[in-house]
């Protein structure tokens, strides 16, 4: 396997990587090659938490010189890509020790970018991998920075998926590729491709602490958590949460993160006449967060073009219900059934619906709890990262070699 992030506490892909290959080594050796950084976070978690026999990791970086112009999220996509080229050697080295039935791109999940395991012999699985688009309302009520951005990135992936010939490699060599956002993905890897969610969640204390009592306080207190950038919908959210203020809740809103929308969100907050019900927190370690979580009542997350947050899992398993939009995982996971997803109308702003929803929720307790209740429910059924492990098991049963295997005794 290849895993670009791996390591727990952190959450995002790192968390993803972390508990699906310890998940998938209770029943295969897996091999994992990830960044070399993580050795210290490793052995800093095995010296509490023993190593699963099946579990081995091999550690690769590029020489110091990429590490230092990749220093924050600088030159981080081209850093990938390399990273990606020197996988294929140390891989091949590898296997030219010890032979591998299955070779798997786990982590990272962008279909536009390549996987250094393409380039070795034997049945390849790539994913899962996805990339959404943004809704066309959501375009047209972003500034003008945000809208270059967008057509930026359309562009680099279009790029990328057509004219790249190691991307394109890479999707010609999966016999199987697994995808978040199927419907966004070309059509040439139709025959090959598999709907399956990009994220899990583990019920585990370090995660969350779900709620014993669904029950919310006299003032209604929302949640965001997550950086503060423009597709995680942190603007959207302080927006919908005005909205909703003005009407006279008496609710207030917590804000978990930090990020570039940060200063002008503070400063929104500032001259708004209901600014005082919104809490900057900023960064907070993973115990801090789970305890904000725990005391919320919705987790407000309206993201576009974002995968399925670790952080919104977090917040299903915790109990609350999720206010989020259409158009992305975060709304195909919750549906109508862990919270409240708000179709978007050219009629008016998404922060619109998305205090409507809010509200619905607030003079509806029964209805806030039972989506709460749900939403745990959903989490803990659909997102364990045993129930994916198991469905990726199957992914590596239905591959043609493993097939031929079961087929021939002798084999």
């Amino acid at each position: 396997m290849s895993a670009y992030a791996c390591e727990t506490g952190r959450g995002s892909e790192g968390e993803i990587g972390w508990r699906l290959v310890h998940a998938l080594a209770e029943s295969h050796d897996v091999r994992v090659i990830t960044r070399a950084n993580l050795r210290p976070v490793h052995a800093a978690n095995f010296a509490t938490s023993p190593r699963p026999a099946g579990l081995t990791f091999e550690y690769f970086d590029l020489p110091w010189v990429f590490r230092f112009y990749k220093k924050g999220k600088r030159f981080f996509l081209v850093y990938y890509y390399l990273w990606q080229i020197g996988v294929a050697f140390r891989a091949r080295r590898m296997l030219r020790e010890e032979p591998a039935d299955v070779l798997h791109h786990l982590i990272g999940g962008m279909d536009w970018m390549p996987a250094g395991l393409a380039l070795c012999p034997g049945p390849f699985v790539w994913g899962p991998v996805g990339s959404e688009n943004t809704h066309p309302v959501i375009l047209r009520h972003l500034p003008p920075t945000s809208r270059l951005k967008e057509m930026i990135r359309c562009a680099v992936r279009w790029v990328m998926r057509t004219l790249d010939p190691f991307t394109r490699l890479t999707g010609a060599r999966a016999e199987i590729v697994l995808s978040h956002t199927p419907e966004t993905l070309p059509r040439r890897y139709a025959d090959r491709l598999r709907p399956f969610t990009q994220t899990g969640v583990a019920d585990l204390p370090s995660l969350a602490r779900p709620k014993t009592d669904l029950a919310r306080g006299p003032r209604l207190r929302l949640v965001y958590a997550g950086e503060l950038k423009d597709w995680k919908g942190a603007r959207m959210a302080l927006d919908a949460a005005f909205a909703f203020f003005e009407t006279g809740a008496d609710a207030e809103l917590v804000v978990v993160g930090d990020g570039p929308l940060r200063a002008g969100m503070e400063a929104a907050a500032r001259v708004h006449p209901n600014g005082g019900q919104v809490t900057f927190l900023g960064w907070v370690p993973m115990e801090q967060l789970i305890e904000e979580l725990h005391a919320g009542d919705v987790f407000v997350y309206p993201t576009y073009h974002h995968g399925l947050a670790t952080i919104v899992l977090q917040a299903m398993l915790t109990g609350l219900p999720i206010v989020c939009i259409e158009g992305d995982a975060t709304g195909r996971a919750v549906g109508q059934e862990a919270g409240i997803t708000v179709p978007l109308s050219e009629a008016e702003p998404p922060a619109a619906g998305l205090a409507r929803a809010i509200a619905a929720l607030a003079s509806d307790e029964i209805r806030r709890q039972g989506l709460a209740a749900a939403a745990r429910r959903i989490a803990l059924e659909q997102y364990d990262y045993g129930v994916l492990a198991a469905h990726i098991t199957e992914v590596y049963r239905s591959l043609p070699h493993h097939k031929n295997n079961e087929a021939d005794p002798d084999a």
